[in-house]
């Protein structure tokens, strides 16, 4: 494995983890475009895998204690809207 190009969910779940400040915001950024979630697809990632992917960045935010990025030109979609897609389907568990 090489964790400097993941493969699998679990192996962008901790390509992320370690990530921070503005190398978290840059691959945040990076991974919430058209282009990225195509490159997923073309991997064979599913719908539901690029959504964990991108739910693993907007998670690592709130983690550092960051504020999520937001009306990025080009996004793909809302960090925090996803956020609280996740927080409406489990009302009592706090993402």
């Amino acid at each position: 494995m090489n964790i400097t190009d993941p493969v699998t969910v679990e192996e962008w779940g901790r390509y992320i983890a370690p990530l921070k400040g503005a190398k978290l915001f840059s691959q945040a950024i990076a991974a919430n475009t058209l282009n990225f979630v195509r490159m997923l697809q073309d991997e064979g990632f599913s719908n539901e895998e690029v959504t964990d992917v991108l739910l693993m960045f907007a998670l690592q935010f709130r983690k550092a204690d960051l504020d999520l990025p937001n009306g990025i030109p080009g996004e793909y979609l809302s960090y925090p809207d996803l956020l609280d897609s996740v927080a409406a389907l489990s009302p009592n568990t706090r993402v």
